[in-house]
C-alpha cells in the first residue's frame, strides 16, 4: 500500500514547483485543504485525518494511518500505520508498524514492526521486529541488518555487513564438555547461539544442552581481546529434555589471542549455576546432575540450585 502511495505522490510531483504553506489539513489525499496540489506544497503542520501527502514537512505531521512526504521530512512525523519520507533530515518519525526512509540523515526511526533506511546514516532505529539501514548509529529489535554500524545493534539476531562479527567458536569445559557456538553482531554486542554435550557425568548417559547468550567482545594489544558472556541453556537429564525447568546459566569472562590466520585461542574462568525442578520417579526433587561438585548448593523443595567456578577453552575462527 505504502509503495503505491509513494509512487503515485513521486510521479505527480516530480517536476512541480513547490511552495510553501503553515498548514495542512486533509481527509486522505487529495481531499484537503492542498487538494490536487498537495505534491507541490511544503507544510510546517500537517494533521492528515487518515493519509496525507505532501512535498516536504519541516515541523510536525500527524497521520490516523499513513503519510507521505516525496521530497523531505524535517522535525518529527506520527502516523497510526506508516510513514515515507524520500529523506528524513534529523526527523523523528513514529509510526505502529513501519517507518520508510529513501535517504536519511541522522534521522530516528521507532515503529511497531519495522524501520527501514535505503541509504545514508540513521542515528536510531527501535523496532518491535525488523531494522534495516546502510548506516547505522544504534539499533535496537529482534532483527537487525545494516551495511555498518557505529554504535550497537541489540536483537536477537544482528547481521553488520561491514566488520560485524560472524565467529564460529568450538569448545571444551567442565560443564558441557564440547560445544560449538555461533556468534552474530558486532564486538560491542553479539548475539550466541551454542548446543553442547556432557558425556562423562554421574549417570553415566549422554547429556544434551541448548543454549543462547549474548556478549562483548573488548580488544587489547597485540591481538589480545577479552569476552564477556553470559548464556542460558536448557538441558536434558540423561538423552531427554523434559518439561521441568533445567537449565545451566554461565558468566564467562575468557582472553584470546588471534594469529594471522584468522585463528583466535582461548581459555578462561566460568561461573556456573543450575536452576532446576528436575525430579526423580517418585516425585522428589532432585535438580540437575550436570554440576562436577558444588561451591554452594540450595534446595527448598520447589527449586534446586547449584553453583561453581569452572574453566573453558578452545578455538574460533
Amino acid at each position: 500500500m505504502l509503495a503505491i502511495f509513494a509512487s503515485v505522490a513521486m510521479i505527480s510531483g516530480a517536476n512541480a514547483q513547490s511552495s510553501e504553506k503553515a498548514f495542512q489539513l486533509s481527509f486522505i489525499s487529495p481531499i484537503g485543504t492542498n487538494g490536487t496540489q498537495a505534491n507541490e506544497i511544503i507544510n510546517d503542520y500537517s494533521l492528515n485525518l487518515l493519509g496525507g501527502h505532501s512535498r516536504g514537512n519541516n515541523v510536525l505531521e500527524l497521520g490516523g494511518l499513513y503519510n507521505v512526504n516525496t521530497s523531505y521530512t524535517k522535525g518529527v512525523q506520527f502516523a497510526g500505520l506508516t510513514n515515507y519520507s524520500a529523506k528524513s533530515e534529523k526527523a523523528v518519525q513514529f509510526a505502529g508498524i513501519t517507518n520508510i526512509a529513501s535517504d536519511q540523515d541522522r534521522g530516528v526511526q521507532i515503529s511497531g514492526i519495522t524501520n527501514v533506511t535505503a541509504k545514508g546514516n540513521v542515528a536510531f532505529q527501535l523496532s518491535g521486529i525488523l531494522n534495516v539501514a546502510d548506516k547505522a548509529g544504534t539499533q535496537i529489535g529482534l532483527i537487525n541488518i545494516a551495511d555498518s554500524v557505529g554504535g550497537t545493534s541489540i536483537g536477537l539476531i544482528n547481521i553488520v555487513k561491514k566488520n560485524g562479527k560472524k565467529e564460529f567458536e568450538i569448545g571444551f569445559s567442565d560443564a558441557l564438555h564440547t560445544y560449538g557456538s555461533f556468534k552474530l553482531g558486532t564486538d560491542k554486542f553479539y548475539t550466541i547461539f551454542s548446543a553442547g554435550v556432557n558425556y562423562i557425568n554421574q549417570t553415566d548417559d549422554l547429556q544434551y544442552a541448548v543454549g543462547l547468550g549474548f556478549g562483548k567482545d573488548i580488544a587489547l594489544k597485540n591481538n589480545f581481546a577479552t569476552q564477556i558472556e553470559l548464556l542460558g541453556y536448557g538441558l536434558s537429564e540423561g538423552q531427554e529434555f523434559t518439561s521441568d525447568l533445567n537449565m545451566l546459566t554461565q558468566l564467562k569472562v575468557t582472553g584470546s589471542k588471534e594469529f594471522k590466520s584468522g585463528v583466535k585461542v582461548f581459555a578462561g574462568p566460568v561461573l556456573n549455576m543450575t536452576v532446576s525442578k528436575y525430579q526423580g520417579e517418585d516425585g522428589e526433587l532432585i535438580g540437575s546432575q550436570l554440576a562436577p561438585y558444588t561451591l554452594f548448593e540450595s534446595n527448598n523443595g520447589n527449586v534446586d540450585l547449584k553453583g561453581w567456578i569452572g574453566f573453558t577453552f578452545g578455538i574460533r575462527y
